[in-house]
């Protein structure tokens, strides 16, 4: 299988005059921005740096200042740092920011691309448990801190550089950058060449009834992986591309797995049964629940989480140990946070049989017709 590494190494030695900007291009800048830059660039610094310099800085840094969020982002960037395609490419208007307080996680970088365009680029969630809540109050609330933040940050970037703008992002960062594009005033939106949303969630219904919404959608490139679950949350307009994944299940969300053959993405003509049945169980599911029980069942999840998931920052830490021990606190939990939890598991579990026999229905039928079709 190759990757997106694979495709620095094989056409990273071509500059963009020899080989114009490509999708996976695109997807490569806004793998780049899940970097914490934070020990080696000035927040909202408009002096560009360099990704050569960014790499060099990056590896001089002390193993106790370096924080990763995956090994395979540091190999992305060192690569970037030594390739032709890249190296003069340029960093600026680094920001990086969360607000406990707020529920908020938000960070982006520029980059200036080199043939008179910049990519704003969105990070997608991160390590932190506020990150993930932020994700999960979607479900319920029309607008979220990031969305603000990114709306905010695209017209300062804006109003900063001339020329044209491509935006994008991975997971919570294509939602981000489909977002900041659509509400931003139609002066920005013109200016606007691509927006690249890598298997981000969708939207309340509202949103796709916004007049920006619909401005941007021919200038929208959506990518998901063949058993995409977090891109086919919510609502969604436009069509979208599916790409191959080396992984199963909700891994293929993993940017590193989605395989590349040449100068593209190895596309495939639909996304799997597994994709469509989470799509539809998911759906059904936040259907059964009103707004204010989505948001009572996501405080209490992530009230449990808090307590059993996270280390001493405030990271993400899922392990065998840890999900028994979120288990043992559910039983000490107070009787209203158990029944909340308890009530919106099983009204998972009651979408998923609906879907789950619906499913069952559409292959039986579609069998007999093949049935009938050799038959004849």
């Amino acid at each position: 299988m190759a990757n997106v590494l694979d495709y620095l190494l094989w056409r990273g030695d071509l500059t963009l005059k020899q080989f114009p900007f490509q999708d996976v291009d695109g997807f490569i800048i806004t793998c780049l921005s899940y970097h914490f830059l934070t020990e080696v660039l000035m927040q909202y610094d408009a002096q560009p740096v360099s990704i050569c310099e960014l790499a060099q800085r990056v590896k001089e840094l002390p193993q106790e200042k370096l924080h990763i969020r995956d090994p395979q982002d540091v190999v992305l960037l060192q690569l970037m740092g030594k390739s032709p395609r890249f190296q003069n490419m340029a960093v600026c208007f680094y920001a990086d920011h969360i607000d406990i307080e707020k529920e908020a996680q938000f960070s982006a970088i520029t980059v200036l691309v080199g043939d008179g365009t910049f990519f704003v680029s969105y990070r997608g969630t991160d390590l932190s448990l506020i990150g993930w809540k932020e994700d999960f109050n979607m479900s319920f609330l029309d607008l979220v801190p990031a969305q603000t933040a990114a709306a905010a940050y695209l017209l300062y970037v804006a109003q900063q550089l001339s020329g044209e703008i491509r935006v994008g992002g991975h997971s919570k960062g294509g939602n981000l950058a489909v977002f900041a594009s659509a509400v931003n005033p139609k002066e920005v939106q013109e200016r606007i060449v691509c927006i690249y949303n890598h298997d981000g969630p969708g939207f309340q219904e509202g949103m796709l009834r916004f007049q920006g919404y619909r401005d941007i959608l021919e200038k929208l490139h959506t990518f998901v992986p063949q058993s995409s679950i977090i891109g086919m949350l919510m609502n969604h307009q436009g069509e979208y591309t599916v790409v191959k994944s080396a992984e199963k299940g909700v891994m293929q969300h993993d940017p590193y797995s989605w395989e590349v053959m040449g100068a593209d993405f190895v596309r495939l003509e639909a996304v799997s049964v597994e994709s469509k049945f989470w799509n539809r169980t998911l759906k059904c599911w936040l259907k059964s629940l009103t707004p204010q029980k989505r948001e009572k069942f996501v405080d209490a999840l992530f009230e449990l989480l808090s307590a059993t998931h996270t280390d001493e920052q405030g990271e993400v830490v899922l392990s065998t140990k840890n999900t028994l021990r979120t288990l043992q606190t559910l039983k000490d939990e107070d009787e209203e946070t158990r029944d909340i939890i308890f009530e919106g598991l099983h009204l998972l579990w009651v979408a998923a049989r609906k879907t789950a026999g619906d499913y069952g229905l559409a292959l039986q039928r579609l069998a007999e017709v093949k049935l009938l079709e050799k038959k004849r």
